[in-house]
């Protein structure tokens, strides 16, 4: 087999219904060797079956005791090949194409150290919901933008440079920050000074459904691991303490939304009460807050109607 330019990382962990859709988007790609790594971390039903019946050699499929997505994540750049990686999650689709264009921006700029590109929202239907154009930026344009929820740089778009990516650590093998270990990872990887680049193109495909883990309570108990990290990285990164505020009012801001869906006042007062503190100017933390408070007397005073869902905006983390 032809040596791998680029080894394709697939974290899997309960996904089996979707992952023969993601697999095939990526044993269709041309242009360019590769190696497709598949890490089972720890599924109670393993998905050697459905890769064994691919007979691709080009994939590999490793197991490891359930350990959490960085900690898969970590093991498939262990043993991968190729001197770039790129990742996909289990649910998510690589567009055609995806490969030849980014591995060219590398072969054109060999100073990249990392390729970053576009990407569309979909539903698990296929159905384009949107579409993430994505600009040229520099490290510390990028940390500025995800303290906002609008990140420029997404894990279904990097391409890296392997010697980058163990330069900076790999990813955190903490399981409580499952979720969010790729907002952990940017953030120390912005900091770093790599050399990015921005090839436009839309290369990957986010598929939303009712499974996405960015929809589970764990998920925002990982917002509080990611704040506690922050916290400790700020000593070391230069300039990341004067962006604590904005990273810990935009992570509460998400967490007390999931709470008001779901219809857990209390928790939700708490998170909005943090937030009216670290921005007592902005509106919206106060009519959150009060709608906390409201929620659950209306609830009382109504017990037949429904209750609109709110918008909880786009996350970082997903699985």
């Amino acid at each position: 087999m032809t040596e791998p330019k680029v080894s394709i990382i697939l974290p899997f962990y309960e996904g089996e219904s979707w992952l023969e859709r993601s697999m095939d988007s990526v044993l269709s790609q041309e242009g360019a060797p590769f190696e497709l790594i598949i890490v089972d971390d720890g599924s109670s039903r393993s998905p050697e079956g459905l890769v064994r019946s691919f007979h691709d050699e080009r994939t590999h499929l490793l197991r490891i005791d359930h350990a959490g997505k960085g900690a898969a994540l970590n093991r498939g750049a262990r043993e991968a090949k190729a001197p770039i990686l790129c990742f996909i999650d289990q649910d998510d689709v690589m567009l055609p194409g995806r490969l030849g264009l980014q591995l060219g921006a590398f072969s054109v700029h060999p100073e990249a150290e990392i390729v970053y590109s576009d990407y569309e929202l979909v539903g698990s239907d296929g159905t384009l919901i949107d579409r993430f154009v994505s600009r040229p930026a520099t490290g510390t344009e990028c940390l500025r933008a995800m303290v906002k929820g609008r990140g420029l740089v997404s894990m279904q778009t990097v391409m890296i440079r392997k010697e980058i990516f163990w330069r900076i650590g790999g990813f955190s093998e903490d399981i409580s920050l499952t979720g969010l270990d790729d907002a952990e990872f940017f953030v120390r990887l912005f900091a770093s000074g790599a050399a990015m680049l921005y090839q436009p193109g839309a290369v990957q495909q986010w598929v939303r459904h009712e499974g996405n883990y960015s929809e589970s309570e764990p998920f925002q108990e990982a917002r509080l691991v990611l704040l506690q990290r922050l916290d400790a990285a700020a000593r070391q990164i230069p300039g990341l303490a004067d962006l604590l505020p904005l990273y810990r009012y935009h992570n509460l801001f998400m967490r007390g939304l999931y709470f008001l869906q779901h219809s857990r006042s209390q928790e939700a007062i708490v998170a909005f009460r943090e937030i009216v503190r670290l921005r007592p100017w902005h509106w919206v933390g106060y009519y959150l807050l009060a709608k906390a408070w409201i929620l659950p007397r209306s609830r009382d005073a109504n017990p037949e109607k429904p209750h609109a869902r709110l918008s909880a905006g786009r996350n970082v983390g997903k699985r």
